[in-house]
């Protein structure tokens, strides 16, 4: 059995297998460009699964990076993950963004803190810091790109391409599940809300997009 991980929350979107338990092959697919490639995502895991002989009945859980990040690629990502989720009966984890950037370069940190820094457009940045360990000293913020703290003591992760590996190694590691009703609820934490303007389209006011969530 293997853990299928989405990171669909930056440019770089990536799509990965690995086994749920450790020893096995590990595979992974990273399309670069716009997260506007997000809509091609089945397409995208039809070819990873295939290539590899796997099959969706082969997948034990899947993990799926849950934000910050562009409304696009999250939005349909989480969709995409949550049917999947439910038509198996696997469990759904969620996996903060900064949190995979961060697993992903823990051997990188050798024991320090990690901050982690993101593009999140229009000027800013997600930021969050963790310890060598990976448990979170900060909460998930949004600033200033000027502003991002820089700590001298800290390695610095900044605007790293994201890798869906470590959604997969975090989502195996995760020992608690989210209920059904707990599925159809969860939401993204976008980075920025959408650029629709709702207000000038009284008809999309009632799906409320483009609200940020944490």
């Amino acid at each position: 059995m293997a853990v299928l991980g989405f990171n669909f929350a930056t440019e770089n979107l990536g799509l990965a297998v690995s086994p749920d338990t450790s020893g096995g092959p590990v595979f992974e697919k990273i399309y670069r460009g716009p997260t506007i490639k997000a809509e091609f995502l089945l397409e995208y895991l039809d070819k990873l699964l295939k290539a590899n002989n796997l099959s969706l009945p082969d997948i034990s859980r899947i993990g799926t990076a849950i934000g910050p990040g562009a409304f696009t690629g999250l939005r349909l990502s989480l969709v995409t993950a949550k049917t999947l989720a439910l038509e198996l009966n696997i469990p759904l984890v969620p996996v903060p963004t900064l949190a995979a950037l961060a697993h992903q370069c823990q051997n990188e940190a050798r024991g320090q803190n990690i901050r982690v820094i993101m593009d999140a457009c229009r000027g800013e940045s997600a930021a969050a810091l963790f310890a060598p360990d990976l448990r979170r000293l900060e909460p998930d913020r949004i600033v200033k790109t000027a502003d991002a703290p820089r700590e001298k003591d800290c390695v610095i992760i900044e605007n790293r391409p994201a890798k869906a590996l470590s959604v997969c190694a975090l989502a195996a590691q995760a020992v608690k599940f989210l209920s059904r009703a707990e599925i159809l609820s969860l939401a993204p934490a976008y980075s920025h809300g959408s650029r629709v303007n709702s207000t000038a389209k009284p008809e999309l006011q009632h799906l409320k997009i483009g609200q940020n969530h944490s």
